[in-house]
This record gives C-alpha cells, sequence and structure tokens, in this order.
C-alpha cells in the first residue's frame, strides 16, 4: 500500500505547527520527496500567514524543476496573492523556462506582480530581460522602477551602466518602503561597475553575495 500521501500530509501537518525543529526536519523532508510534496506545498501558499508562505515557497525552490509546470500554473491564475507567491518562487527555482512568465509579470496591471517579476529576473539573471527591464525602469509606480534597477545588474550587461546613470539623474521617485529611486540606480551602476570589473572568477562569488543578501532583505 502506498503510504506516500501519508507521509507527506504529516508532514505538512508539522510545517504548519509552532514548533521550529519539526517544521525544520519537515522542511527538509519535504524537499527530499520532491515531486510528489509539489501540490501540497503549493497549496500552503494561498494561506494567510505569511511565515507559511514563506516555508512552503523555501521547499518549492528546494525542489526546482519538478515544481516548475504548477508554478507556471499559478503564476497565470486570477489570484493576486497566488500569482505574486508563484512569482516569487519562480526566481528562487531559477529556471530559464520561466523567464516568458516573468516577463509577462513585469507588465502586469498590478505593482505587486510586476515588483515581484522585476525582483525574480533579476535573482534568474538572464541577459534576455535586459531590455523589457530597461523598459520597466519607465514604470509609473517607484517600487517597479527600484526593483528593475536592481534587477539589472544581476544580468551584467555593460549597457547597463549608462542607462542607470541617465535613469538616476531623471528619476526623483520615493518607493513605497521609503527609499530613493535615484539612489538606489547610482548604487545599482556602483554595483554594474565593481562586477563588470572583477576578474571572471570573481564574478559568481559576487552574484551569489548579492541575491543572498537581497534574500535576506525580504524576510
Amino acid at each position: 500500500m502506498n503510504q506516500m500521501p501519508e507521509v507527506i500530509s504529516g508532514l505538512i501537518g508539522d510545517l504548519c505547527t509552532g514548533d521550529d525543529f519539526r517544521r525544520t526536519q519537515a522542511s527538509f523532508a519535504l524537499g527530499v520527496l520532491g515531486e510528489p510534496a509539489v501540490g501540497p506545498l503549493t497549496d500552503l501558499l494561498a494561506s494567510p500567514e505569511q511565515e507559511l508562505r514563506k516555508r512552503a515557497a523555501w521547499v518549492i525552490g528546494v525542489i526546482g524543476a519538478p515544481a516548475l509546470p504548477v508554478l507556471l500554473r499559478m503564476a497565470e491564475g486570477d489570484d493576486t496573492q497566488l500569482r505574486i507567491e508563484a512569482i516569487r518562487v519562480l526566481g528562487v527555482v531559477g529556471e530559464a523556462r520561466s523567464l516568458n512568465m516573468l516577463l509577462l509579470g513585469l507588465t502586469d496591471t498590478d505593482p505587486h506582480v510586476a515588483t515581484r517579476a522585476a525582483r525574480a529576473l533579476g535573482k534568474i539573471g538572464d541577459p534576455r530581460a535586459y531590455h523589457p527591464l530597461v523598459t520597466a525602469m519607465r514604470h509609473p509606480l517607484p517600487d517597479v522602477r527600484y526593483e528593475a534597477c536592481r534587477a539589472i545588474v544581476d544580468l551584467r550587461v555593460p549597457d547597463g551602466i549608462a542607462a542607470l546613470h541617465e535613469f538616476a539623474e531623471e528619476d526623483a521617485g520615493i518607493t513605497s518602503w521609503g527609499a530613493s529611486v535615484s539612489e538606489g540606480a547610482r548604487r545599482a551602476m556602483a554595483e554594474l561597475e565593481s562586477a563588470l570589473a572583477a576578474p571572471a572568477h570573481d564574478n559568481d562569488f559576487i552574484r551569489a553575495s548579492q541575491i543572498l543578501r537581497r534574500q535576506m532583505g525580504e524576510e
């Protein structure tokens, strides 16, 4: 008799508890189980509890490619919160196959979706996203413009330096969390210049450090 559904159900229950040890154990176990755990985990992305959504998203990110079809369907759905969470996890999974969906998200009428899409595109780091991100730097909302600037750093496209410089001189916007878009563009420009000037063997380390800092900033 296949006991997998019962095992997964038990682990999902542990993931939802307030016990840190049980949550941690369940997270790693679900990650190891892989694809069979994707469905129950994606159900948790609809939870009203932000911490639970983060835990589920982390595990889905660990599972990676097997979760991609479900995430892509969620990103196309009508539920805004689920779309935002799906797009966030697509950035964590980092699959190039999700590029088209994230580019579509960048043009979404919901600014939260567009902001998440810009951030996710930076995490994937595919240079094909460069021109759409430059276009997003002209988005009506400062939050989206700010995240587009930050994402361009991770694409490592030399033309991005001039684009960020021009943008920093023009934008006087302030994000919803009080950050200057212009200052964000200047910092992004400096980081991109530094990254492009670094020896090739340092680039992977720099990029990993930037992604880690940004992920920690979301917590």
